[in-house]
């Protein structure tokens, strides 16, 4: 009877370490998951920024393709106007 107390009470013992292996562990991965939180949130803002930069993006595009497209109408007028008056088709 008294080996099985022994026995019982090393058991008891081992599972006492074994729960404050445990209890490190869970701290250790509480820090991680801390730093992974903070990680993420960086992520968010960075993509956020992101966004409104590829936002100005467009918009400054739209708008230089306009301008360009404008050009080109310019031009495209100006020339068909040369060669009507050098055809002799307006005067």
């Amino acid at each position: 009877m008294e080996d099985r107390i022994g026995r019982l009470e090393s058991d008891v013992g081992d599972i006492k370490r074994d729960v404050a292996v445990l209890k490190t562990d869970v701290a250790v991965l509480k820090t991680d998951v801390a730093v992974l939180k903070t990680d993420v949130e960086y992520i968010k803002r960075d993509l956020s920024e992101m966004r409104t930069d590829v936002r100005g993006f467009r918009d400054r595009q739209e708008r230089d393709f306009r301008l360009l497209f404008g050009a080109i109408i310019f031009v495209t007028l100006g020339l068909t106007g040369v060669l009507a008056k050098s055809f002799g088709w307006i005067h």
